[in-house]
């Protein structure tokens, strides 16, 4: 199982991170997108002895983070051109003006444009969180 686990502690916005498999996470800060790549470790449950180790992240007040799937940025044009980072990192810029809770519709809904026919071939998964700090 594909996990991206994040223990977020909510006074400091410091986040100790696993990563254990194929989700993305991507940041908006002062108006640049970027993929924010963690050590890959193996999926949950793949392994029974797996030991994972965690990463520290730190979030800054006015951060906006968004969680995708691989269903999102692997997904294929009619082309067979993926979306990418490139394609996310500017869905994230156009919704940049829009509430959180607003954004995985939106981003999704430019995915189906990309992928050329209303039915996924995958899950797509798309989390967005704004940090503002306290």
């Amino acid at each position: 199982m594909s996990v991206l686990m994040f223990d977020f502690d909510l006074t400091t916005g410091r986040a100790r991170v696993v990563d254990a498999g194929s989700p993305q996470t991507m940041r908006l800060r002062d108006g640049v997108v970027e993929r924010i790549a963690f050590d890959a470790q193996l999926p949950l449950g793949m392994f029974e002895e797996t030991d994972y180790v965690e990463q520290d992240f730190q979030v800054q007040p006015g951060d906006r983070l968004l969680f995708v799937s691989d269903g999102v940025y692997a997904v294929a044009s009619p082309k067979g051109e993926a979306y990418g980072d490139a394609a996310l990192a500017r869905a994230i810029q156009h919704t940049r003006l829009l509430p959180a809770a607003e954004v995985p519709r939106a981003v999704l809904r430019e995915l189906t444009g990309h992928r050329g026919s209303p039915t996924p071939d995958d899950d797509a998964l798309v989390v967005c969180l704004d940090w503002r700090g306290r």
